[in-house]
C-alpha cells in the first residue's frame, strides 16, 4: 500500500484499532479478548507504562493469531530495537523521535532498515511475517516520513514527553494531513470513548491509537472504557 493514497471510506473494513500502554498480563488478556487489531507496549523506561521485552514475550505467548504486537520506542539505537523485536517477537516498531535530541529521521531510518533487514529469521517458518513493519510518529509541521515507514501516527505535541499526553490535537489540521498523505495514518492524541466517533468522522484516518483515554490510572486499563471504545470504532 506504500505510495497509494488511502481513502478510509473506500474499504468496508472498519478503522484499524490499536490499544496502547498495556503494562500487565491481566489487562493484556482482557483487552485481547475484545479483539482490537493491535496491542501496544511502551519500551521507554521513563514512561509509567514501561515494560520490558521479556515481559511482552511472556504475556503474549498464547496471543490469538492476527493480533499485532507493537513496540513503542523513544529514540533508541537500531540495535536496541532489533534486540527487543527478537525477544518480544514484535510485529511492528513504532518510533517516537524526541525533539530535544534532534535526531535526523533519514540517518535513523537508514540504520534501522539495515539492522532489521534479517529480523524475520528469528521467527519459526510457519509464523514468519512478510517483513517487520515500521511506523513512526510525526508532528504536523515536520518532514514527511521516509519510504521505509509503513504508517505514521499523529499525536499531540508536548516538549516534555514524546507521546501519551492525553491531549487532543487539531483535527482539522489532522484531516488535511490525512488527505495529503500517501502513507497510512493513525490518529492518536486525547482519544477516548466520548470523542472517538467524531474524531473518525472528521479526520477519516486509517486507524486510531488510544492509551490514556481508556485507563483507570497510568498502566491500568479501564476495561469497560476499552470495550466501549472498540464498539464505537467498529460502528464507524
Amino acid at each position: 500500500m506504500l505510495g497509494v493514497p488511502l481513502d478510509y471510506h473506500s474499504s468496508p473494513v472498519s478503522v484499524f484499532i490499536k490499544i496502547c500502554g498495556l503494562a500487565n498480563a491481566a489487562d493484556l488478556a482482557a483487552v485481547a479478548a475484545l479483539k482490537p487489531d493491535a496491542l501496544g507496549f511502551v519500551l521507554w523506561p521513563k514512561s509509567p507504562r514501561a515494560v520490558r521485552p521479556e515481559q511482552i514475550a511472556e504475556w503474549t505467548r498464547d496471543l490469538p493469531p492476527g493480533l499485532l504486537k507493537i513496540g513503542v520506542f523513544v529514540d533508541p539505537d537500531a540495535d536496541a530495537i532489533r534486540r527487543a523485536v527478537e525477544i518480544a517477537r514484535l510485529d511492528v516498531v513504532q518510533w517516537h523521535g524526541f525533539p530535544k535530541l534532534g535526531k535526523s529521521y533519514t540517518t535513523f531510518f537508514q540504520a534501522l532498515e539495515k539492522t532489521l533487514s534479517g529480523v524475520s529469521k528469528v521467527y519459526p517458518p510457519a509464523a514468519a511475517p512478510e517483513a517487520i513493519r515500521v511506523w513512526t510518529v510525526v508532528r504536523l509541521d515536520r518532514e514527511p516520513a521516509p519510504a521505509f515507514v509503513d504508517a505514521v501516527v499523529l499525536d499531540s505535541y508536548s516538549p516534555a514527553t514524546p507521546g501519551g499526553t492525553g491531549q487532543t490535537l487539531d483535527w482539522t489540521a489532522a484531516r488535511a494531513f490525512v488527505a495529503a498523505s500517501t502513507t497510512k495514518v493513525l490518529l492518536a492524541g486525547g482519544l477516548r470513548p466520548e470523542n472517538v466517533a467524531e474524531a473518525i468522522r472528521v479526520v477519516q484516518p486509517w486507524g486510531v491509537d488510544v492509551s490514556s483515554g481508556v485507563e483507570a490510572q497510568p498502566g491500568k486499563k479501564n476495561l469497560d472504557a476499552v470495550k466501549r471504545f472498540i464498539e464505537l470504532c467498529r460502528a464507524n
